[in-house]
């Protein structure tokens, strides 16, 4: 320890006062900037792993939200196509009373000119009807035509009587109550038993095929009869769903809202019905949603009552856990139902264990599951979102963090940097102005020490030759000691630090003045002895020239020593 630090202070001992400042301040900017760098640096590593875990919650968090969001505005969307059809089913209701009311007031004669008899085999005259507007019949938007004729009797019974005329005070205010154009209705029926009036909206000319259809033997006439003796007494609206069946009308798998029609008495008289074509609407909803997605509106035994596959009549009722066809099994369902708790999404359960997930086998993917519950209708929504979309969601929200993390740290060591440099710069440049006056000092007695050795008188080679050898030992040995003094003035040797090294002693002696005075005495007797020794010894001249001889070698060799020196 004690030579590394010899040989750092004979280093740095060489150079200038003023680099060696710099030295030292360097070192310790770059000890406070490699302190700084690494506290950020293990920032950076413990946010890494902390936002980590952090954004994990988020994503969670978000999800969740991101779901229920989406459900709560399929459920909302629903209750609009419920309610709106509801209001329109319920309003019909009352407006077909009202209108028999006033009917009943006035005269039965009925009016051709307002009788739409285009239901069956009269054909809608131009330009009311569309060609071929739906399916292979002609319809029209302008009215509501009624049909079934050939069940009236002849002559006309008073209730018969009694549908023909109400139905013309309703054939124009249907165009009120449809909604297909708002949510994918198909159309709005009405059906009296005892006046045996079958009324449909948009106009549907169904030409032959009116003498095969019994409105009795129809699935939403059996739904609206279950529906009302459910209820004992029917005093309040209910309209209930059908199970999905092929309609009537356009050959397609469908289903209805059914509400029964009463008299004052509350006695079942007819119903009216309002068509959907559910896959239409499943399609609808989901179109400008998040991602890859499917939506079901399952009965709570598991029927699909809405969904965007498309099957034969044969393949009615179609169940959720119909694996060939939805990708679930019974094992799905119950999941869905909470009543198995185990997840088949081994991927996406490393990300969230708040979201429900099932493996679908038609999709080939992890789908992630989302429901709600519609109690009136007894029914449950179900979302399937694709989990492909929520994970890519997961690995944009973590590469965002990462980049953000990474930047703010580039950022901040790229400033580190720069502070670094500038506070160099500054480091140098006031060194230097302060040790400017020094620097000036030292170069002027440099100057003063040269000049003064210029000005130093020399001895010309003429006059040492007549000098005497004891003459020049002289000189030499001048010059050799301004020399010595010139290099120790500028130089601090290591004999001058051997010299600091050597300690004081410790040990203290009492010196008496009569010890003193003796001591005196005692050196001057040795002197006057070495004198008359060094006097006998010295009369003879060839000790004489013997010992000139040998000044003269020694002070050459001295000479020679500090002119290398």
């Amino acid at each position: 320890m004690k030579q590394n630090r010899h040989f750092a202070t004979k280093c740095i001992g060489k150079l200038k006062l003023s680099t060696q400042f710099i030295i030292i301040v360097s070192i310790q900017v770059l000890i406070i900037v490699s302190y700084v760098l690494a506290l950020n640096l293990i920032h950076h590593s413990l946010l890494i792993n902390y936002l980590s875990e952090l954004s994990d919650y988020m994503f969670q968090d978000n999800s969740n939200h991101l779901l229920s969001n989406m459900m709560e505005e399929y459920f909302q969307h629903f209750n609009e196509v419920f309610n709106l059809n509801g209001n329109a089913l319920v309003s019909f209701h009352r407006l077909y009373h009202t209108s028999k009311n006033q009917v009943l007031l006035h005269p039965l004669d009925t009016n051709p000119l307002f009788q739409m008899q285009y239901g069956g085999t009269t054909k809608i005259p131009d330009p009311l009807r569309i060609i071929k507007g739906y399916g292979n019949y002609d319809i029209s938007y302008s009215f509501m035509c009624y049909s079934n004729l050939s069940s009236f009797n002849n002559p006309l019974t008073f209730e018969e009587k009694v549908g023909l005329k109400v139905e013309e005070q309703l054939q124009a205010a249907a165009q009120i109550f449809y909604q297909g154009n708002l949510i994918n209705q198909s159309f709005l029926y009405s059906y009296i038993m005892k006046e045996k009036l079958n009324s449909i909206y948009p106009c549907l000319n169904r030409d032959k095929a009116i003498y095969q259809y019994v409105a009795e033997k129809r699935d939403w006439y059996t739904e609206l009869k279950r529906n009302y003796e459910s209820k004992s007494p029917y005093d309040k609206y209910h309209y209930t769903f059908t199970q999905p069946y092929l309609l009537y009308t356009d050959k397609k798998i469908g289903l209805s809202m059914a509400l029964p029609i009463v008299d004052s008495n509350l006695a079942l008289i007819g119903g009216v019905v309002s068509n959907f074509l559910g896959s239409e609407i499943v399609e609808m909803m989901k179109s400008n949603s998040f991602g890859f997605q499917i939506i079901y509106l399952v009965s709570e035994k598991g029927v699909m009552i809405m969904h965007p596959y498309k099957v034969t009549v044969e393949q009615l009722p179609l169940f959720i856990y119909n694996e060939s066809i939805t990708g679930f099994n019974v094992t799905d369902w119950e999941y869905i139902l909470n009543l198995n708790s185990d997840s088949s999404c081994p991927k996406f359960a490393k990300m969230s264990s708040l979201l429900k997930c099932r493996y679908n086998s038609y999709y080939n993917q992890e789908m992630i599951i989302g429901t709600r519950e519609i109690p009136e209708f007894k029914m449950k929504l179900i979302m399937l979102l694709s989990s492909s979309e929520y994970l890519k969601f997961y690995d944009d929200f973590q590469s965002k963090i990462e980049i953000s993390l990474h930047e703010t740290t580039s950022n901040n060591i790229i400033w580190l940097f720069v502070s670094c440099v500038v506070l160099c710069l500054m480091i140098i440049v006031v060194t230097q102005i302060l040790f400017h006056p020094i620097e000036i000092i030292k170069k002027q007695a440099i100057n003063l020490i040269i000049q003064q050795r210029r000005n130093q008188q020399q001895i010309s080679e003429f006059a040492e030759v007549w000098m005497s050898d004891e003459i020049v030992s002289l000189v030499q040995t001048y010059k050799i000691v301004m020399n010595k003094l010139e290099s120790l003035s500028l130089i601090k040797t290591s004999e001058c630090k051997q010299f600091e090294d050597i300690q004081y002693p410790t040990k203290q002696y009492s010196v008496t003045q009569a010890a003193f005075m003796r001591n005196i005495d005692q050196i001057k007797q040795h002197q006057e002895l070495r004198f008359r020794c060094l006097k006998d010894f010295s009369g003879g001249e060839e000790f004489e020239n013997a010992a000139i001889s040998i000044i003269k070698r020694v002070l050459k060799q001295q000479n020679t020593k500090f002119l290398l020196y």
